[in-house]
């Protein structure tokens, strides 16, 4: 897919009738990347000389791990690293802001001692690369999620009255990882989430902070408030 984008000023990207693809699970000949539509927003977008603001969403992360997926949620959060990347290369790190943060958490968590090296997405196995087992004698995955619709097929019994094996043959990237409460989709979490940040105004982004801070950093980089206040004067007079 290619943009001219010296000969665009506006620019939107429809490339499938709902959400965009999972990364594991994308077209490229089809789908562009997150990486991608990123590159082509700041073509367009660093023409104006005046700077500008984007906000760029990895939103089927949210998506994945509501469905215990984590397989495809963590390609879809290397896409995003994918994407921070190419903002870094494209823009200049003395006049530029940029905040990496998610705005909640989900209840993912490691469980087990696997042995080192242990596949992410596979099943906790011991140091002699046997697979631990739970006092029922079922493997389990690394990645565990507190609830979610897992929780129903994880809780099937045979005839026999005996736990049902989810995973005797092993995962793939768009399996499901096991849970405890049974939901009809993953919840958010409570946790405090991370933020990253470099450029202007990064110096502010250190220890604990309330999450309306980010737009008072991003207003003290970017001049945000009088900006838009000189726009809406300007429209109101005519200029």
């Amino acid at each position: 897919m290619q943009l001219d984008a010296s000969n665009t000023t506006r620019l939107m990207g429809l490339f499938t009738r709902s959400h965009m693809s999972y990364e594991a699970q994308r077209d490229a000949e089809e789908e562009p990347s997150l990486a991608e539509m990123t590159e082509a927003a700041l073509n367009v977008l660093s023409k104006n000389d005046q700077g500008f603001f984007l906000m760029i969403e990895a939103g089927r992360i949210d998506h994945a791990h509501h469905g215990t997926k984590a397989g495809l949620a963590l390609h879809d959060t290397q896409a995003l690293h994918e994407a921070v990347e190419r903002v870094v290369a494209m823009t200049n790190p003395e006049e530029t802001l940029i905040i990496v943060t998610a705005d909640h958490s989900h209840v993912m968590t490691m469980g087990g001692y696997a042995q080192r090296g242990n596949d992410i997405l596979g099943l906790v196995r011991n140091t002699d690369g046997q697979l631990q087992l739970t006092l029922d004698g079922k493997p389990y995955t690394t990645l565990l999620y507190s609830n979610g619709p897992s929780a129903r097929d994880n809780q099937s019994y045979d005839a026999n009255g005996e736990r049902v094996a989810l995973y005797d043959e092993g995962l793939t990237v768009d399996s499901l990882n096991q849970s405890l409460v049974p939901l009809s989709s993953e919840t958010h979490a409570g946790e405090d989430v991370a933020i990253y940040a470099t450029g202007p105004g990064a110096h502010l982004v250190r220890g604990t902070l309330e999450q309306n801070m980010i737009f008072h950093i991003m207003n003290q980089a970017g001049d945000l408030i009088n900006r838009a206040e000189n726009g809406v004067a300007q429209a109101s007079s005519g200029s």
